[in-house]
């Protein structure tokens, strides 16, 4: 990855946005992040968020509903076009310290956002028993994922 661009750490619960190039980095569990990209227009963002649903209209980023919806928002209202704009679903992991459906939640709101929105699912790499870590490059629309099961801190971290 090119040294001279930006770089973000996205923490949970939260949305990236850039028209300039960036490198995203999170770090995820049972968390999803969808990352979407204008292969046209070559920006992107991505989100990280804990819960699919909270289902009281909470307009909080931390649910997948919520977080997608106002993504694609960002996307659009930059200019892009939807029929442009591919997305990459990550994580959704089976975290033990969490209730056993939450990363299956956390995926299937993904899966029926985007599909409402007719993008593109270019890369799907969900569930599991591993943890994750992404890097997104917004302006090319590549990901690199890390897994692994017993990591040091500063492995995710960095």
């Amino acid at each position: 990855m090119d040294e001279n661009i930006e770089k973000y750490f996205l923490q949970p619960g939260y949305i990236f946005f850039s028209e300039t190039p960036h490198l995203i980095y999170t770090v995820l569990g049972s968390c999803v992040s969808v990352c979407l990209w204008d292969c046209r227009q070559r920006f992107g963002g991505i989100n990280h968020y804990i819960y699919g649903s909270d289902g009281q209209n909470n307009r909080s980023a931390k649910y997948g509903d919520i977080s997608i919806r106002y993504l694609v928002r960002l996307m659009v209202e930059a200019g892009s076009l939807k029929q442009f704009i591919r997305a990459h679903i990550i994580g959704g992991g089976l975290n033990p310290e969490l209730s056993s459906t939450v990363g299956e939640e956390n995926i299937l709101i993904a899966e029926e956002v985007l599909k409402s929105y007719h993008i593109a699912v270019l890369t799907r790499d969900t569930g599991g028993h591993t943890g994750r870590k992404l890097v997104f490059n917004n302006e090319s629309g590549k990901i690199l994922v890390y897994k692994g099961i017993s990591v040091r801190r500063d492995d995710w971290y960095r």
